[in-house]
This record gives structure tokens, C-alpha cells and sequence, in this order.
């Protein structure tokens, strides 16, 4: 009950007004909360209504059929297709560990007293979380046994000039959990550039496989690192070939092969839109299968650059679609010292996937600068960048604020009144 209903029914009990019954309905819940006045009479059985708001129902997903498919497995065609499937991945009782892991969590995603901090939590249109330390140690130490992911990597980080790759780590071990009716990813790639290689295994037989496009190995990735050519002595941006090769992090020489010409700007953002631009064009990029059907333990390796999504999962699907996924990054030996402050090498970030909108972000932030450095702000016309909505917007928020202050307000002039009645009524029956 309010202040203000308080002080209302107060003055109404001093002056012998009628007692009314109030309700209200919160618009989430359905649920009538009462003020604590006396009840009327109960309606007669037929003439009560018991109905509540019907939740609402969520759409019913049905997946598009997907009859293309893209096959590979040999490792010496990985950088072509994009990928490589791979079979038996790891000793069987690591994924029944890691499927019971999952469902174990997934039973206590609603339970908020079972509920771990390493649970689920929402991303996209799926469910994830981190890897159990103990089984991820277990599961690392299989994955980097594993033939497939070592040829694969020394495949695409070891070869061309004096490649310094010695190896690599094992990363990012996470659950992904597709519940039935969720529709598919937007398509995206996990990287801008090269920096390591993706892997999912399922967890279960017969599961939906990953989406791809098809893949573009000619492609100018940008790296968004820069490294100085030893013969012209220029920073240039480094292109995707050689930062495979860890030129930036190591002491073998780099020429950039354009000394005598003019320099080339850095412009990560041309560079990007000219790598991923189908993504701002075709939503439906994403329209093959990767690789046969999988059974549990089946899976595929992946460049980041590889444009695919998630297959969603239908909503008469009875089961959960669950994967494991992990990163593979390459180690390099004969690495040097590098300045202080700067970033040693460019990992894998879950938050920075490439789709449209991150490609539309990143040229809208260049097209401000190019204005900027013209002595024209942009940010001015902001309202006809991000919508004619956006000042009414700004003016709604601002006069909740004012309302919400005049409430507060309000409030305490009442809490103060009441104080007053009260001190009033203790006056009186003191003198009584």
C-alpha cells in the first residue's frame, strides 16, 4: 500500500468514512494484490472468473531445408574449404563426461539454489557454459594429442619463410546448448584474421550440423596489427599470410614487397568491409552443411575467418543440440622482446565476432573520424543516423526523470504529514 493510499484510509478511519476495498493488476503477473480491507461476498461458483493472462506463447521455429553440403577431410585443403571434419576426436568417456557435464547443467538452469557459477547463461540463440576445471585439463590434454588439430595447425601456421611455430595451446573449452525452438545464428566469423583455428565436437548422435559458406581463401583479412618492414623501415599493416607465420611477435625479418612504391594507408575498416561485406547483403550466406552427418564424437576444425552460424534446433525437437567448443592459438619459439604496453599477440574474443552489425559499426566510427579530421562533427546528426526517434527518446527519458522526482517529492511531504497526524493523536490521548 502507498503513502498516499496510507494517508488516505488514515483520514478516512478518524472521520468514520466508508472502508473501500482496492486491488490492482500488475500488467507481468496477472495477479491481484490486496490492500488488506475487508473482502465483499464471494461470487457464486458459474459467475466466478479464475482466468489468468495466458503466457505468451513463444513462435513455432521451423528450420529451412538445407540439401547443400561441403565436404573435407584432408588437412592440406583446410585453408581452401575452410575447415576440416574430423572424426573420434576424443577417447569416448571424455564426451559421455562432458554430455552428462551439460545436462547436469542444463537441469539446474531454473534451480537457483543448484545453480553454479560456471552454469549455462544465454548467448545468441543458444545456452553456454565454461568447461568443469578438472575435465577441461583432461579434455586440453586429449585435444592436443590429437593427429588432425596438430597437422592442421602446423598446416596453417608453420609453412612459408622461416615460420617460427613450435606448437600450441589449447583454449576457450565451452558447452553450447541449442534448446529446441531457437532459429539459427546470424552468420558471422569468430575473427578478423587468422589467429588461431575453431573447433566443435558433438556430444550427441545425428545432431544438426553447422552452417557454412562458402569459403573465399583469396581474401585480404585484416590483422589490425602493424609491423615494420626491415628493408624500407615503414609500419605497414600486416597482411594475414605473414601473421600467421608470428613475424610480429618473433625475430624473423619482414619485408613488406612494395619498398619502391608509394606506402599503404591502414585502413582496418576498408579492409573488413572488403573481407565480410556479403554479410551486409545476404542474410542467407550461411547455406551449406558442414561435412557428412555427425555422429557423438564427430566434429570439424575451422579458420575463424569462416563465415557460418549455428543451426538452430526446431521446436519439435525433443533434445537439446550440444556441442563442445575450443579454440587451438599458436606458440612460436625465437620470439622477442617487445615494447612495453604492447599487446604480445592478438587472441580469440567471443564478444568480437564479425556480422553485419560489427562491420556496420566499424565504418560508421571511420566515416566520423574522415568528417572529424574535415572539422565536421557528425555526431551533431546523430538523430538521422540511428533514427528520427532518437530525440523523442531523449526527451521521454528526461521527463520520467522530472516525474520521478516530482513523486519523490510528493512522497515525503506526505511521509511528513503522517508524522505530524501521529504526533497529533499522541497529544491527544495524553491529555485524555
Amino acid at each position: 500500500m502507498s503513502l498516499r493510499m496510507a494517508l488516505k484510509r488514515s483520514l478516512e478511519d478518524e472521520e468514520g468514512g466508508p472502508k473501500k476495498r482496492s486491488a490492482y493488476t500488475p500488467s507481468l503477473t496477472g495477479k491481484k494484490y490486496d490492500d488488506g480491507a475487508p473482502a465483499p461476498a464471494p461470487a457464486p461458483a458459474a459467475a466466478k472468473n479464475t482466468s489468468r493472462r495466458a503466457p505468451k506463447e513463444a513462435p513455432i521455429v521451423e528450420l529451412v531445408q538445407i540439401d547443400k553440403c561441403i565436404k573435407n577431410n584432408m588437412v592440406s585443403r583446410i585453408e581452401k574449404a575452410g575447415f576440416v571434419e574430423m572424426t573420434q576426436v576424443l577417447p569416448s568417456q571424455f564426451i559421455d563426461s562432458l554430455r552428462s557435464e551439460a545436462e547436469e547443467k542444463l537441469s539446474n538452469l531454473n534451480n537457483r539454489q543448484k545453480k553454479a557459477a560456471d552454469g549455462f547463461i544465454k548467448i545468441s540463440n543458444a545456452l553456454q557454459a565454461i568447461v568443469s576445471k578438472e575435465l577441461a585439463e583432461k579434455v586440453s590434454l586429449a585435444l592436443m594429442g590429437s593427429d588432425k588439430i596438430h597437422d592442421s595447425m602446423k598446416h596453417v601456421f608453420g609453412k612459408g619463410g622461416e615460420s617460427s611455430y613450435e606448437g600450441f595451446v589449447v583454449e576457450s573449452l565451452k558447452l553450447l546448448a541449442t534448446p529446441p525452438g531457437s532459429p539459427p545464428q546470424l552468420p558471422h566469423a569468430d575473427d578478423h584474421c587468422t589467429s588461431c583455428l575453431v573447433g566443435i565436437v558433438h556430444l550427441k548422435d545425428d545432431q544438426l550440423r553447422t552452417r557454412i559458406a562458402k569459403y573465399n581463401n583469396k581474401q585480404d583479412y585484416p590483422t589490425g596489427i602493424t609491423s615494420t618492414c626491415d628493408n624500407c623501415q615503414r609500419d605497414e599493416q600486416l597482411p594475414d599470410a605473414d601473421y600467421k607465420r608470428g613475424v610480429h611477435l618473433t625475430t624473423e625479418k619482414w619485408y613488406c614487397g612494395h619498398c619502391n612504391k608509394p606506402a599503404r594507408p591502414y585502413d582496418f575498416e576498408k579492409k573488413l568491409t572488403l573481407a565480410f561485406g556479403e554479410l551486409l547483403e545476404n542474410p542467407d550466406i550461411a547455406d551449406a552443411h558442414a561435412g557428412e552427418c555427425p555422429k557423438a564424437n564427430d566434429g570439424i576444425l575451422a579458420l575463424p575467418t569462416m563465415i557460418h552460424c549455428g543451426p538452430g534446433n526446431p521446436s519439435a525437437s525433443t533434445e537439446h543440440r550440444i556441442v563442445l567448443f575450443f579454440t587451438v592459438r599458436p606458440l612460436y619459439k625465437n620470439t622477442k622482446q617487445l615494447t612495453a604496453g604492447v599487446k604480445k599477440q592478438h587472441k580469440y574474443n567471443e564478444d568480437l565476432q564479425i556480422h553485419a552489425p560489427c562491420i556496420l559499426y566499424h565504418q560508421f566510427q571511420k566515416t566520423l573520424r574522415i568528417y572529424e579530421h574535415a572539422g565536421c562533427n557528425l555526431r551533431n546528426y546523430s538523430s538521422f543516423i540511428v533514427g528520427a526517434n532518437a530525440a523523442d527518446l531523449t526527451r521521454l527519458k528526461t521527463d520520467l526523470a522530472r516525474a520521478r522526482t516530482t513523486i519523490a517529492s510528493q512522497e515525503k511531504k506526505i511521509e511528513k504529514l503522517m508524522l505530524r497526524l501521529g504526533e497529533g493523536d499522541k497529544d491527544t490521548s495524553s491529555k485524555k
